[in-house]
């Protein structure tokens, strides 16, 4: 039979997948260098959870444990940093929300989450809830958060034996 009719390669056999684990090997050390990138990148923001996920993705959590509003925070530090436009929030009825954006940085997927106060519940009444903002028709202030306090210049040391108040 001659070379170009050759019949197609036999589909994987039950139990099997197109996929080898060579593949995701080498799949999450492409992922894991993207990581180091990233963070050498940006060593002057603060530690987050990272994750290599089976298929090569990272995934971040930008969690500040007990504050919410913190997480809120640090998920938009994280988020400007990497440059992540697709951002999506969905909020539960306690407060809360939950908020993920993702990109691809060359063929590497990159997911930022954080459980956060929902936009509603951050005590602005100026703010609305990401929801309420569609339907207005206006775009929310996810981006218009306070410098953390662990974003903050320090300021300068006083007089010997004052501290600045």
């Amino acid at each position: 039979m001659p070379r170009h009719q050759r019949r197609p390669a036999r589909p994987p056999a039950p139990g099997q997948s197109w996929v080898t684990q060579a593949d995701r090997g080498r799949w999450q050390q492409q992922a894991a260098g993207e990581l180091s990138a990233i963070l050498a990148a940006h060593p002057d923001l603060p530690t987050i959870s990272w994750t290599i996920t089976p298929g090569g993705g990272l995934t971040g959590q930008a969690l500040v444990p007990g504050d919410p509003r913190g997480s809120r925070e640090l998920f938009a530090v994280w988020r400007q940093a990497l440059e992540l436009q697709d951002v999506q929030e969905t909020t539960m009825g306690d407060g809360m929300g939950y908020v993920r954006a993702r990109a691809l940085r060359g063929t590497i997927r990159v997911t930022l989450t954080a459980v956060v106060a929902s936009l509603n519940a951050t005590g602005d009444p100026g703010q609305l809830s990401l929801r309420a903002a569609q339907q207005a028709g206006r775009r929310p202030a996810i981006d218009a958060m306070p410098t953390p306090p662990w974003a903050r210049p320090t300021p300068p040391p006083g007089p010997a034996g004052h501290s600045p108040a």
